[in-house]
């Protein structure tokens, strides 16, 4: 299990050491504090090995998972946006099959401009139409989903999206898990969003409809997210804060060497002016 203390500390020593702005993270830092404690109660109790790293972490997550995903299966679904980090939308359209009318369902996340700014990733921005009411994910209603107060559910989202945006800064590559909804999946600068299929399935009440959205490529089924390979063989894995062997993706080539050379000057400010 990765201890999680430690490796925020770590994460604010190397962003102090960089002469970054100094990040920190008081609230993740004492929620592990927390399941240390709670590790030790429960040290005589035999633990199913799903059982989270960091259980306060994850389930304020997983309650924010879970109003994305009510907002989404309303029979008018609305458009739902976590702040800081994108906003998720459903595309809705008909299709004569089979002598019947089908209706697909299609769920779409467009990444935040911030975020992609971090390292210049390549998002696929979808805009919301006009007609879907956008609302975002309240601290408040978390807080009333979970044993902690609201001040401490905003800070723990906050918290746990500087560490991702540290990990976006030093060009490592990283899987964002919103449990029952889907995976965002960063590597390099490739950005997926893919979804659970049981979520899909209660989208749109249709087996079929689901393997036409997944085989057409429409949407990416989460189980694909295991296989997508990292140049390091090895992604970090939120909210968990684990990481996670990956297949290793083959070496760049000499142009690609440079493209990463010349994003990273970019993202410091200083512009790049390599030759071949």
């Amino acid at each position: 299990m990765t201890n999680l203390e430690a490796l925020i500390t770590n994460i604010e020593l190397c962003s102090k050491a960089d002469g970054y702005s100094t990040v920190t993270f008081p609230t993740l830092k004492k929620l592990s504090v927390n399941d240390v404690l709670m590790g030790r109660e429960l040290a005589d109790v035999e633990l199913d090995v799903s059982f989270p790293c960091f259980p306060d972490v994850t389930t304020i997550w997983s309650s924010v998972s879970k109003h994305v995903r009510q907002q989404l299966l309303q029979i008018k679904p609305q458009a739902v946006s976590v702040q800081g980090l994108g906003t998720f939308h459903i595309q809705k359209w008909l299709s004569f099959e089979n002598d019947e009318v089908l209706t697909f369902r299609r769920p779409l996340f467009s990444l935040s401009r911030t975020v992609a700014q971090v390292r210049e990733l390549r998002r696929a921005f979808v805009p919301v139409p006009d007609e879907i009411k956008k609302v975002p994910v309240s601290y408040k209603n978390i807080h009333l989903d979970v044993p902690y107060s609201e001040e401490v559910v905003q800070n723990c989202m906050q918290e746990t999206l500087n560490f991702f945006y540290f990990i976006l800064t030093n060009r490592q590559d990283i899987d964002l898990i919103l449990k029952d909804v889907g995976t965002l999946a960063i590597r390099g600068t490739e950005v997926t969003m893919a979804f659970c299929e049981d979520f899909l399935l209660s989208l749109n009440k249709s087996t079929y409809v689901v393997e036409k959205l997944l085989t057409k490529k429409w949407v990416i089924s989460d189980k694909e997210v295991a296989l997508f390979p990292s140049r390091f063989g090895r992604v970090y894995q939120l909210p968990q804060f684990a990481i996670r062997a990956v297949p290793r993706r083959a070496s760049l080539t000499d142009k690609e060497i440079l493209t990463e050379f010349e994003s990273a000057l970019s993202s410091m400010g200083i512009r790049g002016n390599v030759s071949e």
